[in-house]
């Protein structure tokens, strides 16, 4: 995202649906049942909005995108929990939460956490 580029504003389901769109691909097996669990929490429009945006950015750009949401999306115990746990529901619906997959939340954990990542 150049500075000439509008910032992205994203909703609180565009923002669910993207951070598991990227989270499923991080073991870069992104299966049908990822897929399914994804679409099952949201609008088909809205899935393909965010798979659109994922897929237009590179990994820096998506990570970027997430962290200027986590203070208006991310702002409270009760949302990181919830989003915590989607995450770990996303990882177990192919019935393999891989060391990846288990790195990438506390990853995820820590850089949301973080106060100037970027």
């Amino acid at each position: 995202m150049s500075a000439s580029e509008k910032p992205i504003e994203l909703t609180q389901d565009e923002f669910e649906t993207f951070v598991l769109i990227y989270a499923a691909h991080v073991d870069y097996d992104y299966s049908e049942n990822e897929i399914d669990f994804i679409k099952s929490r949201s609008s088909e429009e809205v899935y393909q909005k965010m798979l659109q945006l994922f897929e237009n950015h590179n990994d820096y750009s998506c990570m970027k995108i997430i962290l200027s949401h986590k203070d208006i999306h991310f702002n409270s115990d009760t949302a990181q929990e919830n989003l915590f746990n989607k995450l770990k529901a996303l990882f177990e619906v192919d019935g393999d939460f891989s060391r990846i997959e288990k790195n990438f939340v506390n990853f995820f954990e820590k850089v949301t956490n973080s106060q100037s990542w970027i």
